[in-house]
């Protein structure tokens, strides 16, 4: 026959080890220990850059439109060309132009014989006159008629230099060194001055680039640098570097030349231009790039990426205190190498961080360093 008393204490014995359990697995656990890699925090100086996209201009650039009406007769340069200032580009059709010339040289010749005779008979008169033999009336006459003759003369010399002007319009040239741009146009086409243009010519050995400020960026920059105005930011603002849109920097470092007196009341921004010598010909007209502005930060902490958290707009990172896991909000603005935050605020010299995968860290985790960074 079984002990029942004996089963009921070993029973109640059993349940009480339970309930033992239970309360421990309820209450306050401590943190299990976890290695990190950690990071010692130094102020230091840092320079970072700011980019901004930028619209590339040549500095000079020409739209070549023709100045007369014609027949397009002639190309005379491949296009995207590099082309000399006076190079013909085109020859619009000049038989017309060099009738006209042929009529106003007759009319110019016509003019002078009608005023060499005019002079003749102006010269007879003013003997006769001279001799009382005809009156001053008929001396008059003669003079005036000498006078028209000689307006004529002149209206007929202007007549020609005009067609000659014209004449010399059916060549265009071109009015700078540069680069020639496609043309919409072919041989045959009638052309003339209320087209938008031929081509355009494009001197690229020398470019501007164009980005925009926000009046705050400008504001931030106005106090960074201590200046009280524009003019003596630009005098102050490091070289800049210009990128091209796949990452390849352009050999010369430029500098920002011009910041506009006026903000877009569009866009709320402020239209700011670097200048760069452009030999290697890597910038062309009409394209895009980057500006690179370099900025030096005093006094900053400049730590991995991995070691801040973003919520919204706010930035986390757990100090390591005691050997604990701290969350602390820092002031962080991202580094333009990619890889790094700047901190501004939260921080003090030589405390210790977690510098690695933050987003699997508590509050209270006890803290193993793996490895310690100055």
């Amino acid at each position: 026959m079984p002990n029942y008393k004996k089963l009921f204490k070993r029973g109640g014995d059993l349940l009480l080890l339970g309930i033992l359990t239970l309360t421990v697995g309820c209450g306050d656990s401590p943190h299990p220990a976890t290695e990190y890699k950690t990071l010692r925090v130094e102020r230091q100086d840092y320079t970072t850059n700011r980019r901004f996209m930028a619209r590339i201009e040549s500095q000079q650039r020409v739209n070549v439109r023709p100045v007369i009406d014609g027949i397009l007769k002639k190309i005379c340069v491949r296009e995207g060309a590099q082309v000399k200032k006076g190079q013909p580009l085109f020859i619009i059709d000049q038989a017309p132009y060099i009738a006209a010339v042929d009529a106003a040289k007759a009319q110019v010749a016509t003019a002078q014989a009608v005023l060499a005779t005019a002079q003749l008979n102006l010269e007879g008169k003013e003997q006769l006159y001279a001799k009382q033999m005809v009156g001053e009336f008929d001396l008059r006459r003669s003079r005036s008629a000498q006078e028209e003759a000689a307006a004529q003369l002149e209206s007929a010399q202007a007549e020609l230099a005009t067609a000659l002007t014209n004449l010399n319009y059916t060549t265009i040239c071109s009015p700078v060194d540069g680069s020639i741009s496609m043309s919409e146009f072919f041989e045959g086409e009638l052309v003339g001055p209320s087209i938008d243009r031929l081509v355009t010519i494009a001197a690229n050995g020398h470019i501007y680039a164009y980005t925009s400020l926000s009046d705050k960026l400008l504001s931030d920059l106005l106090k960074e640098y201590g200046c009280h105005s524009t003019d003596e930011l630009i005098s102050r603002l490091p070289e800049v570097t210009l990128i091209t849109t796949w990452g390849e920097e352009l050999p010369q470092k430029g500098r920002i030349d011009a910041i506009s007196g006026e903000t877009d009341i569009s866009t709320g921004t402020v239209l700011v231009r670097a200048s760069f010598e452009n030999a290697t010909q890597l910038f062309h007209n009409g394209g895009n790039g980057y500006i690179d502005l370099p900025t030096l930060k005093h006094g900053v902490f400049v730590i991995p990426q991995d070691a801040i958290a973003r919520v919204q707009d706010k930035y986390f990172t757990y100090r390591v205190i005691e050997g604990k896991a701290v969350s602390t909000e820092v002031k962080a603005t991202p580094s333009s190498d990619g890889l790094s935050y700047i901190v501004t605020g939260g921080l003090s010299d030589g405390e210790t961080i977690i510098a690695e995968n933050i987003g699997m860290v508590s509050e209270g985790t006890i803290v193993v360093p793996t490895e310690k960074e100055p």
